[in-house]
């Protein structure tokens, strides 16, 4: 065999092991999701005051997600945005509650698959952006500027928060579920 022939069907044997694991990835997902039962999802969910969270949100973003620019907005202040946020106990529950709002998003999948994938990948990307700010409130607490840092960090981090769990409970809306009181009670 050539060379040439050799790198193709390396080529292509690379494609099909990516393609097979891609594939099993997101089967072992949609099995997992379908054998996880309402309670345990709504088990799972840390505590966080969501109407402290709302607070601390929309200082900055108006309910629908877009930054307000009037002057009444951005008047929290550190301190205040810490304590609303319940400290690191706080940004620790809301980064465990990532996980779950992006499993609440695949339990709908059931019902709804191509919908509840959007949502599901979306609340991905926000659950990242949740933990780089958390890595960066750790940085800034090592070097000994949590104080500056809150501001950037922790309200950015409740701010995408509070936009997550409006996805989820509009994906649970839209799709007319029966659960959407009990997770409008939970989040």
């Amino acid at each position: 065999m050539s060379p040439r022939t050799l790198y193709f069907l390396a080529a292509a044997a690379f494609l099909l092991i990516f393609l097979a694991l891609t594939a099993g990835r997101y089967y072992l997902r949609a099995r997992r999701s379908y054998q996880v039962t309402w309670e345990s999802l709504l088990e799972r969910l840390t505590f966080v005051d969501r109407h402290a969270i709302a607070e601390i949100a929309l200082d900055v973003v108006n309910p629908s997600g877009g930054q307000r620019r009037d002057e009444n907005s951005a008047i929290l202040g550190s301190s205040e945005i810490w304590k609303l946020i319940g400290g690191w106990d706080g940004i620790e529950a809301l980064e465990a509650n990532c996980a779950v709002l992006i499993d609440l998003a695949f339990y709908v999948q059931q019902w709804y698959p191509e919908k509840a994938l959007v949502v599901a990948e979306q609340l991905r990307l926000s659950a990242r952006e949740i933990e780089w700010h958390v890595q960066r409130l750790k940085a800034a607490e090592e070097a000994g500027k949590l104080e500056t840092s809150i501001l950037m960090n922790a309200q950015r981090a409740a701010v995408t928060y509070f936009l997550m769990t409006r996805h989820v409970l509009s994906l649970y809306e839209q799709g007319n579920l029966p659960m959407l009181p009990d997770l409008q009670q939970s989040l």
